[in-house]
């Protein structure tokens, strides 16, 4: 996956982090020699396994195997990916980088950055709700919520708010406290006349804020108290918002998202609210769209399972129907739960308390359960076997779409064969077969995938050409100066055949051939794969434990040459028993003393 940010930038943002104030955020770090130790956050770690080294400025938990830089703690702390997490340090650090998205209208002297705009909107929601408070004014808010039955202090953990009757209330507010009304547009909590000047966008709405899993402020859902036919509005898209890629409570759920690994996903603010209030707190809601792909990639960084609890009206159930549809796109189990009697949550949750919801999350419907029965219903008005065949050719599809993209394991993929040959009354090896018709083979990407997820085993049959790799790998992951000697010994690779370790091999090439003996921290600052992150500081660590670099390498370089002199000695062999060689038997004889001369050599070195 090639990396979308160049290695200075990288490396300025590996240099302005300190890798163990960044941690200290996350868990406490006591020192130990040179290093810090603290349980390890990405396990149920009871005894301290997390290392923090600010020589190297890298972690390394000796028990789960978790390691790299600052950019791969964020990544696996903040489920980011290497860009997202790349772009949240820069902006911790103030470092701008450039921007690439072509999807979005932005120009290299545009005025306001992230960081900028995101205060402006946190400044937005303190005036709204200070608006909510305001004894008169805010009363008619206050009136809903109650009403709503969300408590004080649930409505003060959301920041609910109330943007007030009229046309320039949130303007005045901004120009008292010399709030740039520029800003305020981009963000679209101001629309701008035709006339010139501008109004408020939310007006007589009770307003709630909608936070990242980062608490930063984003964007805002209002909901009207008037008679506005339009009962919610968002903020529009902007910088710092994509309703296709954020979904509201995040910021409040993830902890306990991560914990319960599990997910569930609502349609309303207040649904999600009076869930955290009723002590049901792994609950996320769609902001006023339908589920996209990128809310399944989102949510698939936290939770091993999603539960998706939409209304149980037609438009619930077509809703539902697309999720489940889009994480099948995801590692994820799915499952569906409506509320008896047609319930929103909110109601339910109301009237019954979190430990009835609880249960009822436990009647939930397996995702292909519910597609099977869902496509049998679609087809049920057919008369005899062709309504079923039509329904099960769709279900075979579906299955074959998941696994040509590599997301059902053998295990799941067997049950599902299992239960389509029950359906029609044919023998599993049949339908499995049909489903390998109907997919494309794996793509490469993939099996280099799994080759990292399972090196750690495959390092442990290595051939000895292979091992000698490992140990230079080793080596130079401590002391790169030794990477001229070594390009010198080994310049073809040719006996590197383990991907793996060839990609690692690349890795310090690049970093060695652009920069002076490079740090660790430099080398990982490229890695985007947390997999082959884990797997270099592992190298990394056995080389320093072992440590003697030089009689390693001789050793390695010994072996190898030892290698290519039996490998040339095979094919003089095989050149002496050719009949047709124009080489004479003498000649032959003498080069075959020679090289067996050197075998001797290295041998007794």
């Amino acid at each position: 996956m090639p990396t979308y940010f160049e290695d200075r930038h990288i490396g300025e943002i590996l240099q302005a982090t300190d890798i163990v104030a960044l941690v200290s955020t996350y868990m406490a770090l006591k020192p130990q020699g040179k290093d810090f130790v603290g349980l390890c956050p990405f396990h149920n770690d009871r005894r301290p396994s997390m290392f923090v080294s600010p020589g190297k400025q890298i972690f390394k938990c000796f028990s789960c195997g978790a390691g790299g830089d600052v950019i791969k703690f964020i990544m696996l702390k903040e489920r980011m990916t290497f860009p997202e997490a790349v772009k949240y340090l820069a902006e911790q650090a103030n470092i701008v980088l450039p921007e690439r998205d072509t999807n979005r209208s932005s120009s290299p002297g545009r005025e306001y950055d992230r960081n900028s705009l995101e205060l402006v909107n946190r400044w937005a929601a303190k005036f709204y709700r200070s608006e909510y408070d305001k004894v008169d004014e805010g009363r008619i808010a206050r009136d809903y919520v109650e009403n709503r039955g969300i408590s004080e202090s649930t409505s003060r953990k959301f920041g609910l708010g109330w943007a007030p009757k009229g046309w320039d209330l949130l303007i005045k507010a901004a120009k008292a406290d010399n709030i740039d009304l520029k800003a305020l547009s981009k963000l679209g909590l101001v629309i701008e006349k035709d006339s010139g000047g501008y109004y408020d966008r939310f007006r007589e709405r009770l307003m709630f804020p909608v936070l990242d899993g980062l608490k930063r402020v984003i964007a805002f859902g209002g909901r009207t108290l008037a008679n506005d036919p339009a009962k919610y509005m968002n903020s529009p898209e902007s910088d710092l918002f994509d309703k296709s890629r954020n979904l509201f409570g995040l910021h409040a759920a993830k902890d306990a998202i991560v914990t319960e690994k599990t997910a569930i996903v609502v349609e309303g603010y207040t649904d999600c609210i009076m869930a955290h209030q009723e002590g049901v707190c792994n609950v996320v809601a769609t902001l006023g769209t339908a589920m996209t792909k990128e809310h399944a990639r989102m949510l698939s960084r936290y939770a091993q399972k999603i539960i998706l609890m939409f209304d149980s009206d037609q438009a619930g159930m077509k809703a539902s129907d697309r999720a489940i549809e889009l994480f099948f796109g995801q590692n994820v189990e799915v499952e569906l739960v409506s509320l008896p009697d047609g319930q929103d949550p909110c109601d339910f949750l109301l009237a019954n308390g979190g430990q009835a919801f609880t249960a009822e999350l436990g009647k939930s419907v397996n995702a292909m359960d519910y597609k099977w029965a869902a496509l049998l219903r679609n087809y049920e008005k057919t008369d005899g076997i062709n309504g079923r065949g039509k329904a099960i050719e769709e279900f075979l599809k579906l299955t074959s779409q998941m696994s040509r993209h590599g997301n059902i394991d053998p295990i799941r993929e067997g049950l599902i064969v299992n239960k389509v040959a029950g359906l029609l009354n044919q023998q599993p090896n049949i339908i499995h077969r049909q489903l390998a018709s109907m997919r494309n083979s794996q793509p490469a990407s993939q099996q280099l995938n799994s080759e990292l997820k399972h090196s750690k085993l495959s390092f442990g049959t290595l051939d000895a050409v292979n091992r000698s790799y490992l140990n230079i790998l080793e080596v130079l992951l401590n002391e790169p100066g030794f990477y001229g000697m070594v390009k010198e010994q080994t310049s073809d690779l040719s006996g590197l055949s383990h991907p793996v370790l060839r990609q690692v091999y690349e890795r310090i090439k690049q970093c060695c051939e652009q920069m002076e003996s490079p740090s660790l921290g430099a080398i990982l600052g490229g890695c985007e794969s947390i997999e082959l992150c884990n797997i270099i500081t592992d190298l990394s660590h056995t080389g320093e434990m072992r440590g003697n670099y030089e009689k390693t390498l001789e050793g390695a370089f010994s072996s190898l040459a030892m290698r290519n002199e039996k490998v040339e000695r095979e094919k003089l062999k095989e050149m002496i028993t050719d009949s047709a060689n124009s080489f004479d038997r003498d000649t032959l004889d003498v080069m075959l003393a020679d090289l067996q001369a050197r075998l001797i050599k290295h041998k007794t070195e």
